[in-house]
């Protein structure tokens, strides 16, 4: 996963000038709550949790983000609970959450149940949201280098 590799000053700086707490707070809450939405119907719940191989104990977040880059379960999740938007999560909001997660390991040290399995997971939508983030990234490292020319 190219997004564990981004070097920690440049993860420390686009984490506290590009990603809110706001913005943070906010997906976390949303995962929170769709991951209770889910597990009140134990048989998807089970379901989805083999269909993405989850290891036995795995933070909300992580189980959330493999849950949701996986375009199947996202589609029925929200089909079998009447969502009333896209048939897709979008990927700004997996690349956030992968950004703050790869944050919360190598600057705060805080450790994550799943995080591992997340870094190895082979899923399409992870990759996407992986290159997403990265890209933006590398996006916030080209502003850095730009300075103003006056002639």
């Amino acid at each position: 996963m190219h997004t564990l590799q981004i070097a920690e000053p440049i993860l420390d700086g686009y984490k506290n000038e590009k990603l809110s707490e706001e913005r943070i707070h906010f997906l976390i809450t949303q995962a929170n709550e769709q991951l209770n939405e889910i597990s009140q119907n134990k048989e998807i719940y089970d379901g989805f949790l083999e269909q993405v191989n989850a290891p036995q104990k795995v933070d909300n977040i992580i189980l959330w983000m493999l849950l949701m880059s996986n375009e199947g379960i996202c589609d029925e999740y929200i089909s079998e609970f009447n969502k009333g938007f896209r048939e897709i999560i979008p990927v700004s909001d997996l690349a956030d959450l992968l950004l703050y997660l790869v944050y919360s390991k190598k600057i705060k040290n805080i450790e994550l149940d799943g995080f591992k399995y997340l870094l190895e997971y082979e899923e399409e939508g992870i990759e996407e949201a992986d290159q997403f983030c990265f890209t933006n990234v590398l996006l916030y490292i080209q502003k850095l280098k730009e300075v103003q020319i006056e002639f």
